[in-house]
């Protein structure tokens, strides 16, 4: 339950773009459960089909509309999709990984730009939040203390992206890092210099981890995680992935949802950094709940984090909602493996065994 006022009213229209990925899926089932309306871009007419059907099924008496956006940097495609809107949760984004800046964040910055101008021509906007990345802020380190904060940008990442060509396939992260850092640097550019009706916000993720929200989703992030667990031998990208900091899928929603709704949450960079871990932390959890399967060892090389936060305001708008801090790494990832087992496998005797520990108290 919201404890405070809220700018975007429940009953209110909620536009989220990017609504069949793992993060604006559950935006989008947050914001229903608390009373919004929400229009869902998708990009076909299979996707709005799945969609609507999931978060129809666990809403629902809820108000979802799927509109079709096949390419979100054409000319004029907001302008009827924002009719009426409240508040924008801008979550799609380019998730190619391609090597070429010019062709992923040359025109993600242009379309950013045109959504922003389209928003600022519908009086009923309110609030803009848009889904940015850790990797926004800084690469990961595991030698080198870095304080994230609203000042943090990721120039490392943006240099090596923007080097001469040939773009080679490895120049793929730092171009996604890079993309994000711009993408969101021209969001608070546009606010700055054109001083729109609407209040911005960010929300920076980290390794997101829950469970996949409808078995015909990619996945994400929850996807990697579930691979490995699956076939302990495919450990390599999991390893090579390192250390990092997580964020439960439904916390990082409720980052959104807070910066979409709470009054006072304006002009803020929401950092989801709920903990620390490495590829020794998977295996801990999985040795727990599986220890027949042929895990490997762990990594003696693997530091942690080194990244350092202050969660205070994410803290609080968590409290707002009920949720007496992050959600455990532990519990997040039990989340992901049962729950999606469960969907794919309906294997009842294990789900029984780990009930509490799956479907409990929330933290």
């Amino acid at each position: 339950m919201i404890l405070s006022s809220s700018i975007v009213p429940p009953g209110g229209l909620v536009l989220v773009t990017g609504s069949t990925g793992f993060i604006g899926s559950y935006i989008a089932n947050g914001l229903l459960e608390l009373g919004y309306r929400v229009r869902g871009t998708v990009r076909s007419s299979e996707k709005a089909a799945w969609v609507t059907q999931a978060l129809i099924k666990r809403n629902p008496s809820a108000n979802f509309e799927a509109v079709i956006v096949p390419d979100q940097n054409a000319p004029g495609v907001w302008d009827a999709v924002l009719k009426d809107v409240d508040g924008i949760a801008h979550v799609a984004g380019d998730v190619s990984f391609g090597p070429d800046p010019t062709k992923v964040i040359t025109p993600s910055v242009e379309a950013l730009r045109r959504l922003l101008e389209a928003a600022s021509k519908e009086r009923s906007v309110k609030r803009f939040v848009f889904t940015s990345s850790d990797q926004a802020a800084s690469n990961r380190s595991t030698t080198q203390e870095i304080p994230i904060n609203e000042n943090t940008w990721n120039e490392e990442a943006i240099e090596a992206a923007w080097k001469p060509p040939p773009y080679e396939a490895e120049r793929g992260w730092d171009v996604y890092s890079a993309l994000k850092a711009q993408v969101e640097q021209e969001m608070w550019r546009f606010s700055q210099e054109e001083n729109p009706s609407f209040v911005v916000n960010s929300v920076l993720p980290t390794y997101t981890i829950g469970a996949i929200f409808d078995e015909q989703q990619a996945g994400s992030t929850a996807k990697w995680l579930l691979d490995f667990y699956k076939d302990p031998s495919k450990d390599g990208f999991m390893r090579g992935f390192g250390a990092s900091y997580f964020g439960y899928v439904e916390d990082v929603a409720l980052l959104h949802i807070g910066a979409l709704t709470q009054e006072e949450v304006k002009d803020k960079r929401l950092l989801a950094f709920a903990g620390r871990f490495n590829f020794n932390s998977w295996l801990d959890v999985f040795r727990k709940q599986d220890p027949g399967k042929p895990w490997p060892g762990n990594d003696p090389t693997q530091g942690l984090d080194t990244r350092r936060v202050n969660d205070e305001t994410e803290l609080d708008i968590l409290r707002r909602f009920g949720k007496n801090g992050w959600k455990s790494f532990e519990n997040s990832v039990l989340k992901c493996l049962f729950l999606k087992m469960w969907v794919t496998a309906h294997e009842i005797s294990l789900i029984r065994s780990k009930a509490i520990l799956c479907f409990g108290a929330y933290y």
